[in-house]
């Protein structure tokens, strides 16, 4: 970039929230002077899909898109329309920015995987009379909060179901699974008990398992795609024929996974836990259980809730206090114009 030897992007800290503020400062280290028309500075967020789907029979490749964008704002650092040159000293110069989060709608948290994502970023643009830009992008993270003492969340969940197995003419008597779980909201690390009681009246021994189950559902348009995968396993005791009366507690403790994804309507990431009855020879049987993967733990009796709806906010304590404090505020840039630190 010749005289421009450095231009980033430097975020007072890596994560927010929705109704948050963004704070940080532009960078430019410069070997010489130079003359400048303009320092802009965008600030971008957007959801994001792609995939591909290929037609067996014409083997024609369809490719599937959708975007989403929850805010764009721009703002003139340094110059005005009528592209007046400002001439810069060597050295390093630092221009403060912050950026208020829109808090209603609450904003969806940071997402990546291979077919979407939800990003959000800044990039500074510096324009010079007569010369290449130098420009650069950061990504910031947002981490929207999922208390699980929400009322909605702390209700304890149930499924039942059965199956008769068949063999030539003849039928045997029916499998019985009837599942409970303590509550629907977790946290990872979290263990979950589950209660599969079990009445086994065929002539089959059975053996009762439980998985929880990653789902992922992508919109484009008229079409969507749905990805799920297994992320946590576990069997229980094997149950035998004509065993009536079985009850079996199985624990499984949820992996280091990222929390339900919430307020995105192209991208859907969500959990659910399945128990089953493993059946010899025939189709199992299972009952699926949605759970909700939050962040927030279970308080102690008479703690603080909030409503599952309402996202938590994280403390303002560590924002800088020369910033206004919050709410209510329009989303937008508030940017210093004056040389925040400039060094010879």
């Amino acid at each position: 970039m010749g005289k421009v030897k450095k231009i980033a992007i430097v975020y007072d800290r890596p994560v927010y929230s929705s109704g948050e503020w963004v704070t940080g400062r532009i960078v430019v280290e410069l070997t010489d002077q130079i003359e400048v028309t303009a320092l802009k500075m965008h600030a971008k967020a957007q959801a994001d899909v792609r995939w591909t789907e290929t037609d067996s029979s014409s083997e024609q490749t369809q490719v599937y898109t959708q975007k989403l964008r929850y805010f764009k704002h721009k703002y003139m650092i340094i110059g005005s329309e009528s592209e007046e040159v400002t001439v810069l000293q060597s050295g390093r110069h630092e221009y403060p920015f912050s950026l208020v989060l829109p808090h209603v709608p609450p904003l969806p948290s940071s997402f990546k995987d291979h077919y979407g994502n939800v990003s959000y970023w800044m990039t500074a643009k510096l324009h010079r009379p007569w010369k290449l830009r130098a420009k650069v992008k950061e990504e910031f993270t947002v981490f929207n909060q999922i208390d699980i003492n929400s009322p909605g969340l702390l209700e304890p969940l149930m499924a039942t179901d059965e199956k008769t197995i068949c063999c030539w003419c003849c039928a045997s008597g029916p499998i019985i699974l009837n599942a409970k779980i303590e509550r629907k909201g977790y946290i990872v690390g979290e263990s979950i008990q589950i209660v599969a009681e079990i009445e086994n009246h065929s002539s089959r021994t059975v053996v009762p398992k439980a998985a929880i189950y990653k789902t992922t559902v992508y919109h484009a348009k008229s079409k969507s795609k749905t990805c799920s995968e297994s992320i946590a396993e576990v069997k229980g005791d094997s149950i035998l024929a004509g065993q009536k009366e079985s009850r079996n507690v199985m624990v499984l403790k949820i992996p280091q996974v990222p929390p339900t994804l919430m307020n995105c309507t192209i991208i859907q990431m969500g959990y659910s836990l399945k128990v089953g009855v493993s059946i010899p020879g025939a189709m199992n049987l299972t009952v699926n259980l949605p759970i909700v993967i939050g962040t927030i733990p279970l308080h102690s009796f008479g703690g603080p809730v909030s409503d599952f709806n309402t996202p938590h906010l994280m403390d303002y304590s560590n924002v800088n206090p020369a910033l206004p404090d919050g709410p209510p505020v329009e989303p937008g840039f508030q940017v210093s114009n004056r040389n925040f630190g400039y060094y010879t």
